[in-house]
Parts: structure tokens; C-alpha cells; sequence
């Protein structure tokens, strides 16, 4: 039952192999994804919103988050899906804050052969 389960939601990816919150950000490519990605997250955590959720999310998303960073430094949390033997999709979270709020988030995404 497990393993219709997986063979089924990669079907629905698209084959990736990646939480189902990512999925439509995967299927839009890495440029149009990107955008999508991080206009989603704006609208979710506006700066000056609390950083804890923005983190929550990511992490629901699959992103690994390196721990915070110095009040004012970019932090950058990854992304990894494959799709197959032959790509993989990276995508980088760039996270500006101040130890407890947002200041900023900018999303980039790019495709690789593996």
C-alpha cells in the first residue's frame, strides 16, 4: 500500500520526487517557479512577520534551513529533488531577518543533469 502510494504521488509530480507543497513550484520550471515561490512567500510572511512560521513552512516544504544566522546576515536554506537518474532541481531560499522577524526572502531555482 506504501509503495502505491510513493509510485503514485511521483506520477502526480511529475516523477520528482518531492513533498506535494512543491510540487506545483516543480512543475512550473525553474524561472516561473521561483517567481511563484517566492511571491507565495512574501504574501505568507510579510516583512515584519514573525520568522518562526516562515521556517515551519520551509521545512514542510523539505528545504533544510542551516540554523540562524547573525541579525542582519542572509541565510540560505536548500532544496533537492530528483527526477530519475538524470535531474535534479535545486532551489535556494536567500533569508534576510533580525533573530525574530523577516526582513526579506528572495527564491532562486535551477535545473541540472545528475
Amino acid at each position: 500500500m506504501l509503495g502505491a502510494l510513493v509510485v503514485g504521488a511521483q506520477f502526480f509530480a511529475g516523477g520528482w520526487t518531492a513533498p506535494f507543497e512543491m510540487t506545483p513550484y516543480i512543475k512550473a520550471g525553474p524561472r516561473v517557479g521561483a517567481q511563484q515561490l517566492e511571491r507565495d512567500l512574501l504574501a505568507a510572511h510579510a516583512p515584519g512577520s514573525s520568522l518562526g512560521p516562515l521556517y515551519a513552512q520551509l521545512q514542510r516544504m523539505g528545504f533544510t534551513c542551516g540554523g540562524q544566522t547573525e541579525a542582519g546576515a542572509v541565510e540560505t536554506c536548500r532544496f533537492r529533488a530528483r527526477r530519475g537518474d538524470d535531474q535534479v532541481l535545486t532551489a535556494t531560499a536567500e533569508l534576510r531577518h533580525d533573530g525574530l522577524e523577516v526582513q526579506g526572502i528572495a527564491i532562486g531555482m535551477a535545473l541540472s543533469a545528475n
